[in-house]
This record gives C-alpha cells, sequence and structure tokens, in this order.
C-alpha cells in the first residue's frame, strides 16, 4: 500500500508538471476552453453535448464557454441534429488548438527526454496497461492524438 500511494503520488507530481509546462500556452483561455478546442480538433463537427461530456462540464456550463470561444472566433455553431446543436473550430480555433496541443506535447517530451529506448518502452508498457483499464475516453482530452490507439496508427510527430 506505501508503495502504491507513493507511485500514485508520483503520477500525480507528473501530470501537474506537465499541466505547469504547457499552461503558458494558454494564454486568457481556461483549462476548461483548451480541452474543448483539442476535443473539436480531433472532429470536423461535434455536438455540445459531446464537448460537455468530454470536457467534463454541465451542459449549460458548456454552452457559456461556447459563447465565449465564439466571441473569440474560435469556434462557430452549426446546424442542429436534432436537438442537438453542432460546432466546429473556425480556423484561428484549429491554429490554436495546434498550437496549444504542440505545447503539451513539447512539455511531455521534456519530461521524458533524459530516457532512453528502453525505458521509453517499459513506460509505455505501463502506461499502455493503465489507460487499458480506463473507461472513459475523456481522459484523452488533452492528448495531441489518442493514446489508445495502436502507435503506428497514431499521426506522426508535428512538423
Amino acid at each position: 500500500m506505501m508503495k502504491t500511494n507513493h507511485i500514485a503520488d508520483q503520477l500525480s507530481a507528473v501530470s501537474t508538471a506537465l499541466e505547469d509546462a504547457s499552461v503558458d500556452a494558454y494564454g486568457d483561455l481556461s483549462t476548461s476552453a483548451v480541452a474543448a478546442l483539442l476535443i473539436m480538433r480531433r472532429s470536423p463537427a461535434i455536438s455540445i453535448g459531446t464537448v460537455a461530456k468530454e470536457v467534463r462540464l454541465s451542459h449549460s456550463a458548456t454552452v457559456r464557454l461556447i459563447d465565449r470561444l465564439e466571441k473569440d472566433w474560435l469556434v462557430r455553431r452549426l446546424r442542429r441534429r436534432g436537438r442537438e446543436v453542432m460546432v466546429e473550430l473556425t480556423v484561428r480555433g484549429k491554429r490554436k488548438a495546434v498550437e496549444v496541443a504542440e505545447a503539451r506535447r513539447k512539455a511531455a517530451h521534456e519530461l521524458l527526454s533524459e530516457m532512453d529506448d528502453s525505458q521509453l518502452d517499459n513506460l509505455s508498457a505501463v502506461l499502455n496497461l493503465i489507460l487499458h483499464d480506463v473507461e472513459s475516453t475523456a481522459c484523452t482530452r488533452f492528448c495531441y492524438d489518442d493514446p489508445m490507439e495502436d502507435e503506428e496508427t497514431a499521426e506522426n510527430e508535428p512538423a
């Protein structure tokens, strides 16, 4: 139990270090706004309800978030699909989403920079075991690519 507590704290510290290193790229965007942009980056159009589920906000809070992002010309509302309102990133929103995704990936690269290939392979295997048991894909909301996919099918490094 003591070992598990220590590892849990280490994992939490890594998560916090990654967030701290990424936050400068957010500018005046909230963490929820960044998560919404990154989720919308993966889909040509997405419902506000799906954004709410993935960002872990209530529907009304997500509508207010979309209002702010729309005011900043980062997203636009599209047609309704039944009762659902669809949204998509604008060109400016796509640029911002890539910027923050690349900043997060760069911060992660820096945390991993002292590891050799064998250590990286071992870490990847352990992380895959952990992610295999995660029931929600919401944990991928800050990722550049989906880590739940096989490494071969994931997008290449940014140019």
